[in-house]
């Protein structure tokens, strides 16, 4: 029993720190998706053909600020909603017991983490459409669908995530009848 227990906890650790890694390579990402789509907001039009991992938007700048800004915000929102979520999942594995793994700190967090995956996944359903709209009326533009995805990993993930803290929830409830009872 000690054996799985070291184990976990060695897994845990491991996994604390990838889960550190995804979040500053999460957190870089926003950064540089955020500061790129500002100087290019500021009018430098040369920007806007380069931006982070070679996604351009020269063309849709070129139609108009407003469209510039509604996938521009989509992109950097997007992003750090996932850069949070995986701050969460830092907290949770840096606060989880094995021994006494329900606490309500835990629930909540997993249960903002539902609520984020979502809130991800509806904004990249919407921003999904626009694009669409977009390609309808005829505008001739990148293929930025492969950065916002469908939306439909991310809601299925928040179905996921949502039953799990439901199950943490029930699970806390249990431990502290037990502790009660004792």
């Amino acid at each position: 029993m000690k054996k799985e227990a070291t184990a976990n906890k060695q897994i845990i650790a491991i996994m604390n720190v990838l889960f550190w890694i995804v979040f500053i390579g999460l957190c870089i990402k926003t950064g540089t998706i955020l500061f790129s789509f500002l100087v290019g907001m500021l009018g430098n039009i040369a920007v806007t053909e380069k931006l982070y991992l070679d996604l351009d938007l020269s063309e849709l700048y070129k139609l108009g600020l407003f469209h510039y800004l509604n996938i521009g915000f989509v992109l950097v929102i997007s992003s750090g909603l996932k850069a949070y979520m995986a701050y969460l999942a830092v907290k949770i594995s840096m606060k989880l017991n094995v021994q006494q793994p329900f606490n309500s700190t835990i629930c909540k967090w997993i249960a903002e983490i539902s609520h984020l995956a979502l809130m991800i996944g509806i904004l990249q359903v919407c921003a999904q459409s626009y694009y669409e709209g977009l390609i309808k009326r005829g505008f001739a533009l990148a293929n930025l669908s492969t950065y916002f995805g469908d939306g439909s990993e991310f809601l299925f993930l928040a179905g996921i995530i949502f039953i799990i803290a439901q199950v943490f929830k029930r699970g806390l409830e249990i431990q502290s009848e037990n502790e009660l009872t004792i």
